[in-house]
């Protein structure tokens, strides 16, 4: 690809690199000069910017990518361990609506019943979930109040024991529960069509999908 010099005025000295189509700039270590291995380096990061890349697997890859769609959840479900739906009671997550939304349920029956209510395939797996009970940190609280004071302020607070103690008791009484998805686990509910995605070829069509990123319920 293009690659256009950014050169210091009056020194003639190459301090950037940028990818000619999109304008990334590449920038080499602070003092050094053309010829040294971080300009070489730089150089050719901005070359390969936007060259088409592909996957292990032969497929294009999308910018800021180094493996496909296909492979990134290949790779993710070959490392996560499996457990048994039997041993399982709590939350689940999988692709598609879901009981609570965005893909999560409050058990694998409910997700089972939600894709039979939204026309939703039955997933050949899912993820269990971890649950995250609402907290205030009162360490975080008092050090961020007293951030921009001065040095020493935290350890003149007056009553930061009572503070303590009330929030202590305070969060003990919480209720509130989110859950998010653990992808380190994962619940296979079709060995089948589970199998044919950790598979190395793509001779199957599974029309399967992950789960989102990020988020909870």
């Amino acid at each position: 690809m293009d690659v256009r010099e950014i050169i210091e005025k009056g020194s003639g000295r190459i301090v950037l690199y940028m990818c000619g189509k999109c304008g990334r700039l590449y920038v080499p270590k602070f003092n050094s000069v053309a010829g040294d291995p971080s300009h070489a380096h730089e150089r050719r990061n901005a070359e390969e910017c936007c060259r088409p890349r592909q996957c292990e697997c032969g497929v294009e890859l999308d910018a800021g990518w180094t493996a496909c769609p296909r492979c990134r959840l290949r790779k993710q479900l070959r490392k996560a361990k499996v457990i048994s739906a039997e041993d399982y009671t709590g939350p689940v997550n999988a692709a598609g609506h879901g009981e609570w939304g965005e893909g999560y349920s409050s058990n694998i029956a409910a997700m089972l019943q939600a894709c039979h209510d939204y026309d939703d395939p039955v997933p050949a797996f899912c993820h269990p979930c971890t649950a995250r009970r609402l907290h205030l940190d009162v360490d975080y609280i008092l050090e961020a109040a007293t951030d921009e004071m001065h040095e020493g302020a935290e350890d003149q607070i007056v009553g930061a024991d009572d503070l303590v103690a009330f929030i202590r008791e305070w969060n003990a009484r919480q209720t509130v529960v989110s859950y998010f998805e653990d992808r380190r686990r994962v619940i296979v509910l079709d060995e089948k069509r589970f199998s044919a995605l950790i598979a190395d070829d793509d001779s199957s069509e599974t029309g399967e999908q992950p789960s989102s990123e990020n988020g909870g319920a």
